[in-house]
């Protein structure tokens, strides 16, 4: 009976995963088909012909450069990773190959579900896989994520200085660029250098509520906080920045190669224009894919972003529609597959490790 509720149970979950999946699959349709019906000309064939031949053009060589800095960027990633787990105390901390398979169905999953969600599939893998304290997987996904802030705030500033050179464009970017890079340091040294205090109050405040469970979520807050203490102690915060930094133009670089290829051929005014006025794009594309709307794979967002940052260049939207969605249609078939061959590789590294424990 027992093997019966929880067979019925398993069911369950699993078809309340596949409606989630084709409920975001359809939210991820419809925002497509709408921006695509605001912008397009109407004609079906006209804009069918049109993808055809931006992927016919497009050139693969240079494009196949994006698969190197998404292995590289990814590599460097899970260096960090290790970078912060051994600074957090961490003695049996997994290999680079290991760490690297890891990381690599971590992007993947942080692609596929919005808000963010995927980084999640971070903490439970190292938990499950290498037995890692959940307290510690957190720690270091805060502090990644807020080095990461970091070191996009620097590229803003980057973008910036890029801008200072063109006069007749300053005006564009600057200021926005200036308020952002402002708020991310703000907001980033506060969690990391206030980490502590933060999370004594917080537990104390759940500690008023009398409240067990509430209770134990703010022991669990302060054992995170005393980890980026510990972190902080180690003194590698600078060693990680610059990770965090390689990180970012390895992935940066990558996409505005993958931009220069797709565009070379079908839109040369695109392809013409300088460093600091498409990065804005990726970044203002990827802030609204990770907004917490039910789509997959974030497409439909992450065009819109794309399209509200380059028609301030008074480009047509119809054609940065068509640009951002081949760059993230190619992009993805790359993190997916290589999301797919580290998801792989970790089980059957877990699985063989874990015979080797039971022999």
């Amino acid at each position: 009976m027992l093997n019966s509720n929880h067979s019925n149970a398993a069911g369950l979950s699993s078809h309340s995963w596949r409606w989630r999946i084709l409920f975001s699959m359809g939210a991820s349709a419809f925002i497509l088909f709408f921006l695509w019906w605001l912008v397009s000309s109407g004609n079906q064939s006209e804009d069918v012909a049109l993808f055809k031949r931006v992927l016919r053009n497009t050139v693969w060589w240079l494009a196949s450069i994006y698969i190197i800095t998404a292995i590289l960027q990814t590599l460097l990633r899970a260096v960090r990773y290790q970078s912060l787990l051994r600074a957090d105390g961490i003695k049996a901390i997994p290999g680079t190959p290991y760490m690297f398979l890891i990381t690599l169905a971590r992007n993947m999953f942080v692609d596929m579900v919005p808000a963010r969600i995927g980084e999640a599939s971070y903490i439970l893998m190292l938990n499950r896989g290498y037995h890692v304290p959940v307290s510690a997987c957190l720690s270091t996904l805060f502090i990644s994520i807020v080095l990461d802030m970091l070191a996009l705030a620097v590229i803003l500033i980057a973008i910036v200085l890029g801008a200072m050179f063109s006069a007749t464009q300053f005006e564009i970017s600057v200021g926005n660029a200036l308020v952002a890079t402002s708020l991310i340091v703000l907001i980033s040294g506060l969690i990391i250098f206030a980490a502590v205090p933060l999370s004594r109050g917080f537990s104390r405040l759940m500690d008023f509520t009398q409240i067990r469970i509430l209770q134990r979520f703010g022991e669990f807050l302060l054992e995170v906080g005393m980890s980026i203490r510990r972190v902080q102690q180690r003194e590698i915060l600078s060693l990680t920045l610059s990770q965090s930094l390689g990180i970012r133009v390895l992935k940066y670089g990558g996409l505005y190669i993958l931009f220069i290829a797709v565009t070379l051929a079908s839109f040369h005014e695109f392809a013409s224009l300088p460093w600091w006025q498409i990065l804005p794009a990726f970044i203002t594309a990827e802030a609204a894919a990770s907004l917490p709307l039910p789509t997959f794979m974030s497409f439909g967002t992450y065009e819109g972003g794309g399209m509200l940052a380059f028609s301030v260049l008074g480009f047509a939207a119809a054609d940065i529609l068509m640009v951002m969605f081949v760059i993230h249609l190619i992009s993805q078939v790359v993190d997916y597959t290589l999301g797919g061959l580290g998801l792989m590789g970790f089980f059957l590294v877990t699985g063989k490790n874990k015979g080797k424990e039971e022999g």
